[in-house]
């Protein structure tokens, strides 16, 4: 059987020294950042969602080899470092001195496979993704290789106006489709659910020597810009382009209607993803509610730049009620 790792992409956004050290470089940089919610409250906040991160895989997915944490010179005050599973990794094990610091997650997801000793087949995560159940490493990979999570919505080449193209994450989204469509020919068209990615290091060490010079120009990036290559999609383009893998529809568990009593009509609904930002508190409630009476495979709770700290609370009681008990991984 193969060992699955587990990577977390973190940061204590709270943390004044980390956040006196970002405003110090924006200083001395001026006009590095060309939009302002590059560097929100939302984009670094930490609500403690790794701790129940963490308490999710261990209860719902113990089978889990070893837990890499990329971090900026911060460990989360209650983490077990001596647990043997726990590695800590640092910006500068894995980036080019010169690009440090970095604010950006899509620069620091084109590093993770220079982590020394992960295993090639590991599960990416950020830090406001759950596992919601008992799993297996076949909910991630079949016959070997990586599911990749998508949705039904689909996006043409000629789809991509301003009304899609509305921040820097759709940006390298599609930069990485076009990289695909210029190379191969193929125009990826679906989209990847925002969860768990399952992700195998050779093919991204294989992207870097196929792209070599659009990576350096996104790990150069110290925030997100417009012209940074989203790496995950870019793999899932690839592995499709190159008849390595295929798209995995996964279906929404949406919110808690009355029609999801019913088995059958909630078959395969293994993902749940609120949004702080675009939900009120009385959607955002219902999704909780689903969760917790139907218990999806994984779920994502994504904060963002105008959340409000009712709402944050909100997630906090949840994750409380959901995940009451301490981890292994705690202190």
């Amino acid at each position: 059987m193969n060992k699955i790792d587990v990577v977390y992409t973190w940061v204590d956004g709270n943390d004044p020294n980390w956040l006196n050290k970002k405003q110090l470089f924006i200083n001395d940089n001026p006009g590095l950042i060309k939009n302002k919610k590059v560097n929100s409250k939302g984009r670094f906040f930490d609500n403690n969602e790794i701790k129940f991160s963490l308490r999710s895989i261990d209860k719902y997915a113990p089978w889990i080899n070893n837990i890499f944490l990329v971090t900026d010179n911060q460990i989360p005050e209650w983490l077990n470092t001596n647990h043997p599973k726990i590695n800590i990794i640092d910006h500068q094990e894995i980036f080019n001195k010169e690009n440090l610091p970095c604010y950006n997650s899509n620069a620091i997801e084109m590093n993770l496979h220079k982590i020394k000793k992960l295993e090639n087949q590991f599960l990416s995560f950020n830090d406001d993704f759950f596992i919601g159940k008992e799993s297996c490493i076949d909910d991630f990979f079949i016959n070997g290789k990586p599911k990749l999570f998508c949705g039904k919505k689909i996006n043409e080449i000629d789809s991509f106006n301003s009304s899609v193209l509305v921040n820097e994450y759709q940006y390298a989204n599609y930069n990485a489709r076009l990289m695909i469509y210029n190379k191969y020919g193929y125009f990826p068209s679906f989209n990847l659910r925002h969860g768990i990615k399952p992700l195998d290091k050779k093919i991204l060490k294989d992207l870097e020597e196929i792209f070599l010079e659009e990576f350096k120009e996104t790990q150069k990036n110290h925030f997100r810009t417009k012209k940074d290559i989203w790496i995950i999609g870019l793999y899932a383009f690839y592995m499709v382009a190159n008849n390595l893998s295929k798209p995995y529809y996964i279906k929404p568990l949406r919110k808690d209607l009355i029609r999801y009593k019913i088995k059958y009509l909630r078959k395969g609904r293994e993902y749940t993803y609120i949004s702080l930002n675009q939900l009120d508190s009385k959607k955002i409630k219902s999704k909780f509610s689903a969760i917790k009476k139907y218990k999806p495979l994984m779920f994502c709770i994504n904060d963002g730049p105008n959340v409000s700290d009712n709402k944050r609370a909100l997630v906090k009681d949840f994750l409380e009620q959901y995940f009451p008990d301490k981890s292994v991984f705690e202190k």
